[in-house]
């Protein structure tokens, strides 16, 4: 099968050279999952977390962080909606 036909558009980051990242993600301690739960909620809606380590089961994945991120924005707009 040729891939091509497949793909419309498509970019490749080098992470492992990316200045803040180095190819990072995001790992819990063990038995330290939970802190996620906390991170996933505003605090005095001003301070918003979003970012691959929230993500669920696309945690450590770029689709992760966007759906992550995604979200988060939704709930800043509903908090700026409701002002």
């Amino acid at each position: 099968a040729d891939t091509r036909k497949h793909v419309g558009r498509a970019m490749m980051t080098n992470w492992g050279g990316e200045r803040y990242v180095r190819g990072a993600y995001a790992a819990a301690r063990p038995g330290r999952s939970e802190a996620r739960a906390t991170l996933m909620r505003p605090v005095a809606d001003k301070i918003f977390f979003a970012g691959e380590h929230l993500a669920g089961p696309l945690i450590q994945t770029c689709g992760g962080a966007r759906l992550s991120g995604e979200s988060v924005a939704r709930q800043v707009a509903a908090v700026l909606a409701a002002e």
